[in-house]
């Protein structure tokens, strides 16, 4: 599997966006502030931002790791070739 490698951006209406690095596409996740909280935040309003990405990235690498094991135990349960539908989560 190939390594992704991701940039922080801000976009021109402002807000902070995560998007794969060699890609113009649209960012996987963006942070919008309200106009009081970036006057009170002033420069750290990027640390807050990255903070918040960083938080987003670590949780989809686990629900990942999680959704892949419990699709391991269903394939050790049910075995390769049964029929099952994989839980919806939300």
């Amino acid at each position: 599997m190939s390594d992704m490698f991701l940039e922080i951006i801000e976009l021109d209406d402002g807000q902070i966006a995560l998007r794969r690095a060699d890609s113009e596409d649209e960012p996987i996740m963006r942070i919008s502030f309200s106009e009081s909280v970036r006057e009170q935040l002033e420069e750290e309003c990027i640390d807050v931002a990255k903070v918040m990405l960083t938080a987003g990235i670590h949780m989809i690498s686990d629900l990942n790791v999680k959704a892949a094991a419990a699709t391991d135990n269903l394939d050790n349960e049910f075995g390769d070739d049964s029929d099952y539908q994989s839980r919806v989560i939300h």
